[in-house]
């Protein structure tokens, strides 16, 4: 890869790079009980929130062929659990849309709007995920040029269908992306072995672990992003 080429396209995850996901998430999962409360007692009755979620984890491992796809999977956990209760299942639908809207409920970090507003002039975005957020109900959408989804394409972050994906959509060479994500592994990994630059957002000063790969910057907030773009464009 030629690390002299110039970025042209800068990709950004989504969960916890520009908003904080488990609180996202877990207001979501209140307002899914508390909806269930009203509408399948017989489940709530039986178990509490926490033991839902428990549920929930449970399912995922023995469901490895919709880990890719968040929606199919949360669905597929509420049939799971009508089925064991010997309950219809006629309410599970409505029960994953009030979740879904909720999920899209984000509150962005506070460096995400300046940062993003400042690198549109001057750079194509787009965004990548391993969950079910959209860039059009999150209200992010207007920086983005597409996004690409774990569900899309089949397999989640750091799979290299998922990056060979973004390559194919935005037309262009690895050397001309730049990824920034929080996540070492999904994030870094996926992209270094894809030949993608990236700088980790490490906004919670872990420390990094790994030796076979690093991102090509590290970062604390957003805000420090343009004046590190201007330096590897001048590199």
């Amino acid at each position: 890869m030629n690390k002299n080429s110039a970025i042209k396209l800068l990709s950004f995850d989504l969960d916890d790079t520009l908003w904080p996901c488990r609180p996202t998430i877990m207001s979501a999962e209140q307002k899914l009980y508390d909806w269930m409360q009203q509408r399948v007692p017989e489940i709530t009755s039986r178990f509490d929130i926490e033991a839902l979620r428990e549920h929930r984890m449970a399912f995922m491992q023995q469901r490895q062929d919709l880990a890719h796809d968040m929606s199919a999977l949360r669905i597929e956990s509420l049939k799971a659990l009508a089925a064991e209760l010997e309950l219809e299942s006629d309410w599970v639908q409505a029960a994953f849309d009030v979740f879904y809207q909720a999920r899209q409920q984000v509150s962005l970090f506070d460096d995400v709007a300046p940062v993003l507003d400042t690198l549109q002039q001057d750079y194509r975005m787009i965004a990548l995920t391993n969950g079910n957020a959209s860039i059009e109900k999150t209200g992010v959408g207007h920086w983005f040029e597409f996004a690409v989804s774990a569900a899309e394409v089949g397999h989640q972050k750091p799979h290299p269908q998922f990056f060979e994906t973004v390559l194919s959509r935005a037309e262009l060479e690895a050397s001309e992306i730049l990824h920034i994500g929080d996540d070492p592994h999904r994030d870094i990994q996926g992209a270094f072995e894809a030949g993608i630059r990236s700088i980790w957002l490490n906004r919670t000063g872990q420390a990094w672990q790994s030796e076979e790969y690093q991102a090509d910057r590290q970062i604390d907030t957003l805000n420090a992003l343009p004046e590190i773009l201007r330096e590897m464009q001048a590199d």
